[in-house]
C-alpha cells in the first residue's frame, strides 16, 4: 500500500508540475504579446489654438468619456477590478501630456500606440479612431488646460482569464482591433440622418463597430431605440433612466456622465437615424431571397 501511496505521489507531483510548467508558460507567452511593440504610425497633428476650440474640445471628451477613466483632474484612476480577469487604471493623463507632443497624444488616441512603441490594451483607441483631425485638434487642445496633479497610475495588470483571452485572440491590442475591425463605417442613410450618424460615433464604444451590441458588456443591439417615444429617449441620455423607471446597469452611469453634452436637437437626430437603420434592417430582413 505504501508503494502505491509512493507511486501515487509521485503521478501527482508530476501532474502538478507539468501545470506548473503550463501556467508559466502561458504567463511568458502572453507577455511576450503583450510587450510586442507595434509599428509607429505617422502623426503630425498638433492643437487647435482657435478660441473655440476648448469649447468643442470639452463635448469631445465628454461624449467619448475621457474623465470616466481618467478622473476628472485627469489625475487617473482605477475604474475596472474585475480579477481573475484584469485590473485597469486609467493614466495620469495630466502628467503624460505635461511631456508628451501633440503627436505622441494623437497616436496613442487614434491608433493605440503609446509615444514609447507600445501596444495599448485599455485605451478603446478602435472606438476613438474614427475622430476627426479638427475633433483630436480641438480635444487636445482641451486636455492641455489641464495642470500636472496627482501620482503615476499603475499599468493595467492581467488575471489568468485575461491572459488566456490574449492567447485566445479573444483580447486584442488596439493596434490589432484597429486593423480587424478597418475603419468605422456606420450605415450612410442619406444627408438628413447626418447628424445621427455623427452623434452615434459616440455609441460605438459599448455598442459595437455596427451598433449590434453584444460582445463582453453584452450591451443591446441599438434597433431597440426605435421603439422609444422621443422624450423617454431623451430622458434616458441625460438622466440614465429607462422609460418606466427603469435603471439599465452601465448605461445609467454613461449617460448622464456623457450624453449631456447633446444638445435636444442632436438627441432626436440621433434617435431619427437609428430609428431609420432599424427599419431598413427589418425591411432588408423581410425582402424575399432570390432563388
Amino acid at each position: 500500500m505504501n508503494r502505491i501511496l509512493k507511486w501515487a505521489g509521485y503521478g501527482l507531483a508530476g501532474v502538478a508540475g507539468a501545470c506548473v510548467l503550463a501556467v508559466g508558460g502561458a504567463f511568458v507567452v502572453s507577455e511576450a504579446m503583450i510587450r510586442w511593440p507595434a509599428a509607429r504610425p505617422q502623426a503630425t497633428l498638433v492643437a487647435s489654438t482657435d478660441p473655440g476650440a476648448v469649447a468643442r474640445g470639452r463635448k469631445v471628451a465628454k461624449l467619448n468619456g475621457c474623465h470616466d477613466c481618467h478622473g476628472q483632474q485627469l489625475e487617473g484612476l482605477l475604474f475596472h477590478d474585475e480579477m481573475p480577469i484584469i485590473r485597469a487604471w486609467g493614466p495620469n493623463l495630466s502628467r503624460i501630456l505635461a511631456r508628451q507632443s501633440d503627436a505622441d497624444f494623437d497616436r496613442a488616441v487614434r491608433h493605440g500606440v503609446a509615444a514609447d512603441g507600445r501596444r495599448l490594451w485599455i485605451m478603446p483607441s478602435s472606438a476613438f479612431a474614427h475622430l476627426s483631425d479638427q475633433e483630436m485638434a480641438d480635444l487636445m487642445a482641451y486636455l492641455r488646460t489641464y495642470k500636472p496633479t496627482g501620482e503615476t497610475q499603475p499599468r493595467f495588470q492581467l488575471g489568468p482569464v485575461g491572459r488566456l483571452g490574449v492567447l485566445l485572440g479573444q483580447f486584442k491590442s488596439e493596434p490589432d482591433a484597429i486593423a480587424a475591425n478597418g475603419a468605422l463605417k456606420l450605415e450612410d442613410l442619406g444627408p438628413e440622418h447626418a447628424v445621427g450618424r455623427q452623434v452615434a460615433r459616440a455609441c460605438v464604444e459599448c455598442h459595437g463597430q455596427k451598433l449590434e451590441g453584444g460582445g463582453f458588456l453584452k450591451s443591446p443591439n441599438l434597433n431597440i431605440v426605435a421603439s422609444y417615444d422621443p422624450a423617454d429617449f431623451e430622458r434616458l441620455l441625460r438622466t440614465g433612466v429607462a422609460a418606466g423607471d427603469r435603471k439599465l446597469g452601465l448605461m445609467s452611469d454613461v449617460a448622464p456622465a456623457r450624453f449631456n453634452a447633446l444638445s435636444s436637437q442632436e438627441i432626436a437626430a440621433l434617435q431619427a437615424y437609428l430609428k431609420a437603420r432599424a427599419q431598413r434592417q427589418f425591411a432588408a430582413s423581410e425582402r424575399p431571397s432570390t432563388p
